[in-house]
């Protein structure tokens, strides 16, 4: 079986052309022209722009074909992701099972499976900001190829299709995304029209191996060319998330701040904010954080080593490990005196504090007791 692929210009618009080198089975998902159960020995995949709103595709498409002269009956998909630097094919050779993959990803679009987008028109923001300074850069879909060097029965190729999505998802967790894909993702199924068919692909088969070592290698290789990584943000974005702005965390201060009439509070809320900026943007303080949230999340699941199930939404007093994490990043920003701060804080779980888990609260109570005892001291000693 050979594979060929090559990048093409038609009418101002970049082709992946695949060519199979014979007929094949092609079962796809929904695509563009062509999708479904087909006998092709070529598949297409055409960038578009990331504002194309054509309401004929299927017509363009073929228009593109016809322009380049490829056969009738090719399968075409179609994809916002910048085809000359993002194509990737990837091989696999695993006991006797040959693999192919081909895939081209991008991730403007990206969504937890069953998520819904609520934030297109930042994400559009966002990728102009990397166009400028990287490349176009464009919400994008993750195509993927996937070729068997061996005829499938229509439940193997279900079985297939699974493993495929299985290994799209791990090339995008292996990159730190949460995303399951986007939503606009295609896959089509390559296999023999003659031969014995195999009744099975799963994940432990030698073909199901092959195939999904194959799809996510190209998937991440495509992703890694793109350098579409996660947006990790700062801590104070990650804690917006969960509801805990810098609005509650200023109000949980003024709770059980106790007034200084030579103080003026608006001045202590813009030295607040300032201090906040500044350790969401320091690595230690930056970890101690995220520790307490991925502690806190792996607690909710159940998933701490050692705390048997259920334990966790007890806060059980012999848990202190919320309380040292706590404690050292208030010591971090403040000394000795942000310790003091911190257990006043503990004490009284002022504001939003009172709301949150285990762990969230007392790294809360550090970060905020923290930085408002750094603000005490510079306005005791006269610095500001």
């Amino acid at each position: 079986m050979t594979v060929d692929v090559k990048i093409v210009r038609s009418k101002g618009h970049t082709v992946a052309v695949v060519r199979l080198g014979g007929k094949m089975e092609i079962f796809s998902s929904p695509g563009v022209s062509n999708t479904g159960n087909a006998i092709s020995d070529t598949l297409m995949i055409m960038e578009v722009p990331k504002t194309y709103d054509r309401k004929d595709p299927v017509n363009h498409i073929e228009e593109i074909r016809k322009d380049l002269g490829l056969p009738d009956g090719t399968v075409g998909l179609m994809t916002a992701a910048e085809l000359d630097y993002v194509t990737t094919v990837e091989e696999t050779d695993f006991e006797g099972m040959h693999t192919y993959a081909v895939a081209t990803a991008g991730l403007g679009n990206q969504v937890i499976a069953g998520d819904v987008i609520e934030d297109m028109d930042a994400r559009l923001v966002r990728s102009l900001e990397k166009e400028k300074r990287i490349r176009a850069r464009r919400p994008g879909t993750i195509n993927v190829i996937a070729i068997s060097p061996v005829a499938l029965t229509d439940a193997a190729k279900a079985n297939a299709f699974i493993v495929i999505t299985e290994a799209k998802t791990a090339a995008l967790r292996s990159l730190g995304h949460e995303s399951t894909g986007t939503t606009s993702d295609a896959i089509a199924l390559v296999s023999p029209v003659k031969g014995e068919r195999k009744e099975y692909c799963g994940t432990g088969t030698s073909l199901g191996i092959s195939l999904a070592r194959s799809v996510k290698n190209a998937v991440r290789g495509s992703l890694i060319k793109r350098e579409d990584y996660p947006e990790i943000g700062t801590f104070i974005d990650k804690l917006s998330k969960m509801g805990i702005t810098e609005e509650k965390m200023w109000d949980s201060a003024m709770e059980i701040y106790h007034p200084n009439p030579d103080w003026d509070t608006s001045k202590m809320k813009e030295m607040f904010r300032s201090l906040l900026t500044i350790y969401s943007k320091d690595i230690n303080a930056s970890s101690l954080v995220q520790a307490a949230i991925e502690l806190e999340r792996l607690g909710n699941n159940d998933m701490i080593c050692s705390m048997p199930r259920g334990m966790f939404a007890t806060d059980p007093i012999h848990l202190i490990a919320d309380e040292i994490l706590g404690m050292q990043l208030a010591q971090y920003i403040s000394g000795t005196r942000g310790i003091f701060e911190f257990h006043r804080f503990d004490r009284h779980k002022p504001g939003i504090i009172k709301e949150l888990g285990p762990f969230m609260d007392d790294i809360i109570c550090g970060l905020v007791g923290g930085i408002m005892s750094s603000i005490y001291t510079k306005l005791f000693d006269g610095e500001v």
